[in-house]
């Protein structure tokens, strides 16, 4: 049977999206390898967000091409957002790579891998892209990723999604139900949605749903039994409704990953973000007000074209008033295609690594705080040995916060919730010990 290595870099969308390419795959004879050596076929799944996850990329397809010259027959391709931006140029480039097949054509690559040339498959159709029968090979018998939208409209200028990804498309809600409802038959405990701009979904759709409407119908299917989380809302899109079925929704948990990017009004409009610093933190408060309980979570970039030393201070002084659980933080690349990579006064690289530090060392402060805030709590663990790392005399799991929570204790299975008390703390995860 011949062998498949698959790389994945990126978000979750494409953590998702090589869960379908390996059920693809699976169903045309393959089976898995994790050593490049072996392998028939080696496909990277690609990330263009940001400058170094597509270097990673070039990296690595340049350490192939001994390897395609020792083994004959071998295969070699690259998916996602890479191929969708660059297409027949990556053939160009790397004349040992077999085909490129954007993000909306991964069921293109049975076919590829029975032709005989070379081929780009990048394409987009209209409408969600990804067949309804398509099968799905996911990593994890516990949690689920489940795409609601696909692309975006709003193109910030510094984000590439809108051309890699395309634009917004809504997934049909009785799909999505329908979907959820098999991961409930299967004993699956968390779901998660996907989308770019995941709280906008749905006003494409004839006729159209609201993003909470879908959440209350998810709800009344899964009850308590199942954990729903969302990923990543826009600011904008945060609403009374959302932030009450937040509070109100047993299956949907008090997390939300809420991206502000940067904490100055006049960076916040060069980014084209569509709201200012208080809009922003009006939303936190918000969500607050209703949901005590939340954990909030960002993204931040540092080192924005034409950005200054006030409008960074600007952005620390924010990550301090709304005290994030946790962020992702990285120094701004230019991207292909977007407005900011034309932008004229682009930041040195010791200013923006400068400032990239300052940054996370504020994160680090400010999540070690928060964490210690659950010591002398007792707290609800989804059970995920897969995460426990090997060591047999402590499990993990994760809040409703989605907090990693480290413990000791016997007798529990993988799946299940335990009631875990908080002893300890660091910035990226607590520590407890079993209670029941």
């Amino acid at each position: 049977m011949p062998k498949l290595k698959l790389i994945t870099f990126g978000c979750q969308a494409n953590d998702l999206d090589s869960e379908r390419i390996t059920g693809l795959l699976l169903r045309e004879g393959f089976t898995l390898t994790e050593q490049e050596e072996e392998a028939d076929l080696i496909l990277l799944n690609t990330c263009a967000i940001r400058e170094k996850a597509e270097h990673k990329v070039y990296s690595r397809l340049g350490s192939f091409q001994a390897l395609k010259r020792q083994r004959a027959g071998l295969k070699i391709g690259v998916c996602g957002c890479v191929a969708q931006q660059e297409g027949q140029a990556l053939l160009n480039r790397f004349p040992y790579l077999d085909f490129v097949v954007g993000p909306g054509q991964l069921t293109a690559i049975p076919p590829l891998l029975a032709g005989a040339t070379r081929g780009v498959e990048t394409a987009r159709a209209p409408g969600y892209s990804y067949p309804v029968n398509a099968p799905v090979q996911r990593r994890s018998g516990i949690r689920a990723w489940v795409s609601i939208m696909e692309g975006c409209d709003r193109f910030c200028t510094f984000c590439v999604v809108p051309f890699t990804r395309g634009r917004e498309r809504s997934r049909p809600a009785q799909d999505i139900i329908e979907e959820i409802r098999g991961l409930k038959r299967q004993g699956y405990r968390e779901v998660t949605l996907l989308g770019q701009t995941v709280n906008s979904y749905g006003s494409k759709l004839t006729p159209p749903i609201s993003f909470v409407e879908l959440l209350r119908h998810i709800d009344q299917l899964v009850g308590e039994y199942m954990r729903i989380r969302f990923t990543s809302p826009h600011p904008s899109d945060v609403t009374v409704e959302l932030a009450d079925a937040i509070a109100e929704l047993p299956s949907l948990c008090e997390q939300i990953h809420l991206p502000v990017q940067s904490g100055s009004d006049r960076i916040l409009h060069r980014m084209k973000r569509g709201y200012n610093r208080d809009e922003y933190l009006e939303k936190v408060a918000l969500l607050r007000a209703r949901a005590p309980e939340i954990a909030i979570t960002t993204d931040i970039i540092v080192g924005f074209p034409g950005e200054t030393e006030e409008d960074f201070r600007a952005t620390l002084d924010l990550m301090q008033e709304v005290g994030f659980d946790s962020a992702f933080i990285f120094k701004y690349s230019p991207r292909p295609h977007t407005e900011a990579e034309r932008m004229p006064d682009q930041l040195p690289e010791e200013v923006q690594g400068r400032w990239l530090e300052q940054a996370l060392a504020l994160l680090n402060r400010l999540s070690l705080e928060r964490n210690r805030s659950y010591i002398g709590r007792t707290v609800e663990v989804l059970v995920n040995l897969e995460e426990a790392k090997g060591d047999s005399g402590r499990h993990t799991g994760r809040t409703r916060q989605n907090k990693i929570v480290h413990f000791a204790g016997e007798g529990v299975a993988d799946g299940s919730l335990a009631s875990v008390a908080i002893t300890g703390a660091t910035p990226l995860y607590l520590q407890g010990e079993l209670v029941c």
